[in-house]
């Protein structure tokens, strides 16, 4: 049994869980450049975009700030076992929860509903954390509604 192990065997479940995804948040903070390519509706507009964002630890857990030519904003984040909690939604300004999937230790999932819209978003580090990969699906109505994909650098 490795240390990691035996440490887990001493915290609950939950705990286990939320300690897991901690220290994945965690390997988030800095400053990133996100290269990002969205697909939209039923004509698949194609729409590219870049953003500069910052994730800092706060005292409750994290804190995201981003920018872009289109928008910038603020979104606080906590980790409660197997949810991941939002200030903010992607498409909305109310609190968002998303039950997170553990894939392996560089990547995890995030299954999020509000609006009547369903989203899977997909976070995996790559290089020594470096780089990240991301992609988003949406749908509404059984439609997909969007399909984004990023290409996210340290800075």
């Amino acid at each position: 049994m490795t240390t990691y192990e035996w440490l887990n065997t001493l915290r609950s479940p939950v705990e286990s869980k939320t300690l897991m995804t901690s220290e994945w948040m965690d390997r988030c903070v800095g400053r990133w450049v996100s290269h990002r390519r969205y697909l939209y509706g039923k004509d698949r507009k194609v729409d590219n975009l870049v953003t500069e964002f910052s994730t800092d630890i706060t005292d409750d857990g994290w804190v995201v700030l981003w920018q872009s030519d289109r928008n910038e904003g603020r979104m606080e984040l906590t980790v409660e076992g197997d949810w991941l909690h939002r200030s903010r939604g992607y498409y909305t300004e109310e609190p968002t929860s998303s039950r997170i999937e553990r894939v392996d230790i560089d990547t995890l999932v995030f299954y999020s509903e509000y609006s009547g819209m369903k989203f899977r978003e997909e976070i995996r580090f790559l290089m020594m954390d470096q780089y990240r990969l991301r992609q988003t699906v949406g749908y509404k109505d059984g439609e997909l509604i969007i399909c984004g994909q990023y290409f996210e650098e340290r800075v």
